[in-house]
Parts: C-alpha cells; structure tokens; sequence
C-alpha cells in the first residue's frame, strides 16, 4: 500500500526538522526562535502582536518566546513605559539568523539533491499553493 499524501508531507517535515535541530541547539537557538529571527529580519521595529500573525504562532507563545530571545540578547524591546513595544533584532540576533539560514541552506541542498532548478522551482510553487489553500495567507 502507498503512504498517503498527508503522511508522506509529514514525514518530510520531521525529517527536515531532525536535520536542523542540532544546529540549532549548537548556536543556542531553541524550537521557535528561529522563525521568529526570520520574521523580525524582514519586518524590524514591529509589535509583538505583528510577529504572531506574521510567524503563525499564538500570542501567549510568542511573548514566551520572546522573553526568552530578549534575555539571550537576540532582541530588544523598545520603551518599556509603553503597552505595545516595539521589537527589533539586536546584531547578536543577526548573527544567529545567519548562522541558522546557512545550517537550512545546507539541509536544503541535501534534501533537494538531484532536482533540477525547473523542479525545485515548481515544488515551491506547489508547496506555496498549498499553504494559501489551508490557511488563505500568500508566502512570497
């Protein structure tokens, strides 16, 4: 019997994870971090309400998440006399995100080992289809 689609997209995303993780956990970054640094790289001095939506993570989990990166000195907050703080990426944060980006590059390469450009090009085109279909949002 064939793996069922859902399993077999599953799977390739543990996968993935499996092969990030320890690179992760090797320049001190932890489950949800990473996403963040993504986010806040491209979107610098947003609110924390901002990089919920924009990650697709609960409020709650975000502001954990936030507090932590905050006292590793992966981020800042702006005037903390306000109710909703700006947010931005310290350069330590940088660094992480580059660090991070080239560990993913890596598993990247390894994962789509043997695709031509055409190929890789048409399975993100795929993938992003599918995101807009379970969840309404655009990926660029």
């Amino acid at each position: 019997m064939k793996t069922p689609f859902f399993l077999v997209v599953y799977k390739t995303f543990h996968a993935q994870r499996n092969q990030i993780r320890p690179g992760m956990a090797a320049i001190g970054l932890s489950p949800g971090q990473p996403k963040i640094l993504n986010y806040l790289l491209e979107h610098d001095h947003c609110m924390q309400r901002q990089v919920a939506e924009g990650c697709d993570i609960e409020p709650a989990t975000v502001s954990r998440i936030l507090t932590n990166m905050e006292q590793q000195g992966l981020i800042e907050r702006g005037d903390p006399g306000r109710r909703a703080a700006e947010i931005s990426l310290t350069d330590k944060g940088r660094e992480a995100h580059r660090q991070w980006r080239g560990i993913c590059h890596e598993v990247e390469e390894r994962a789509l080992e043997g695709f031509g450009t055409e190929e890789r090009e048409r399975f993100r085109g795929d993938l992003c289809r599918m995101y807009h279909n379970l969840t309404g949002k655009v990926i660029d």
